[in-house]
C-alpha cells in the first residue's frame, strides 16, 4: 500500500508528522519546517499554534531540546488518534 502524506496546511513546505509531546503526555501533529503545531486532530491553515509559544506557555523552558518532541510517524489525514 502506498503511504499517503499530508503536506502542512499553513507553509506547504513539508509534510506533517504525528508527534508526542513527551512531558506533557499528549499527543500533536507538527510540521517540522514552520512549527506548527496542532493538539486537535484535523489540521487547518486557520488552527494551529507556534510549537514554542505553546510549549513555553506550557511550562516547558527550552521546548527545543530534543526529548521534548518525539515523532511517532507520518501524519495520516484518517487516523484514528
Amino acid at each position: 500500500m502506498k503511504e499517503v502524506r499530508t503536506a502542512c496546511p499553513r507553509c506547504g513546505q513539508d509534510w506533517l508528522m504525528d508527534v508526542r509531546l513527551v512531558y506533557l503526555g499528549r499527543e500533536a501533529i507538527f510540521c517540522p519546517e514552520c512549527e506548527a503545531l496542532w493538539i486537535d486532530r484535523g489540521p487547518r491553515a486557520d488552527n494551529f499554534e507556534d510549537y514554542g509559544t505553546f510549549m513555553k506557555r506550557s511550562g516547558r523552558v527550552d521546548p527545543h531540546r530534543p526529548e521534548e518532541i518525539q515523532t511517532i510517524g507520518p501524519f495520516r489525514a484518517n487516523s484514528s488518534t
